[in-house]
């Protein structure tokens, strides 16, 4: 199972589970994660400080 960890720039940490890197997208908007439920998440670019995938 992958796991994309994003953290913000106030220093939250998001996990959502994903199927693949592919699934994590930067937009002209910021990025765009769809998560292995079939869910779209958006992030600005300003809001966003890293993205990090893990597998677990």
């Amino acid at each position: 199972m992958l796991v994309a960890e994003v953290t913000t720039t106030d220093l939250r940490k998001t996990r959502y589970q994903v199927q693949s890197k592919d699934d994590i997208q930067k937009t002209r908007q910021g990025y765009k994660i769809e998560t292995a439920g079939g869910e779209s998440v958006r992030f600005s670019e300003e809001e966003v400080e890293s993205i990090t995938v893990v597998e677990e």
